[in-house]
């Protein structure tokens, strides 16, 4: 399968125009911020949408409140990778899936202990691919310095690296092939780019579609019916 864990579609009145593109490029299902009636669903057509909710930045009581709040409707929780508070406490959350590199640049720093604790507690790096798509000359250097430095630091550490899309617009989804391209120009070798673009998204979306099954207690720990042990 393959999922793309941040699409930015703008309106629902957009969201067909993106399932459609979807569906050209071989995705499965995908992430997104619009607000959905489960964190689980899939389409007539066979797409699979998964309910997004991106963590405030406007400080950790508030990122907290949040969390508490969405994670039980959410398949996906990520957080941004800014300040050091911010970053940690998200990296040491097991609710919390993702710590996502976003704009400015200039608040792209992850630490070799902040990825430890994410290595850890099972929270991915996620690495967009629109900065890259939208940048030019001396700033696209720039971009891939700081994105290489960053994917560097988490791999490491032990840190799972998921690449995503980030498209705001439809022209913007991307092919798992093109993904992987990119991966390659991030510094990751094509099997490790592979991962990223397939199987560590994937993984996320099982992990917490087991999460947030009524009969889950904790990891490792379900409620087994009686039937299911006969």
């Amino acid at each position: 399968m393959l999922i793309d864990l941040n699409v930015r579609v703008p309106t629902l009145e957009s969201l067909e125009s993106f399932i459609e593109m979807g569906n050209r490029l071989g995705l499965t299902g995908f992430a997104t911020f619009l607000q959905r009636k489960t964190p689980f669903e899939t389409l007539d057509s066979g797409m699979n949408l998964f309910a997004r909710t991106d963590l405030p930045e406007s400080g950790l009581r508030s990122a907290k409140a949040t969390l508490k709040e969405t994670r039980s409707r959410s398949a996906i929780i990520a957080a941004p990778l800014r300040g050091i508070d911010m970053a940690n406490w998200a990296a040491e959350d097991e609710r919390v899936d993702l710590l996502t590199i976003d704009e400015p640049l200039k608040d792209f720093i992850l630490r070799e202990s902040t990825a430890k604790l994410a290595a850890s507690s099972g929270t991915a790096l996620e690495v967009l691919i629109e900065p890259l798509l939208n940048s030019f000359g001396l700033a696209r250097s720039k971009v891939v310095k700081v994105l290489r430095e960053n994917v560097q630091t988490a791999i490491d550490a032990g840190m799972q690296v998921i690449l995503s899309s980030g498209a705001k617009v439809v022209m913007s989804m991307r092919s798992a092939t093109a993904m992987q391209y990119a991966g390659l120009l991030l510094g990751l070798d094509w099997h490790y780019a592979k991962i990223a673009v397939h199987e560590s998204p994937q993984y996320v979306i099982d992990r917490n579609r087991k999460r947030l099954s009524p009969n889950f207690v904790s990891p490792g720990v379900e409620i087994v019916q009686k039937g299911e042990l006969e």
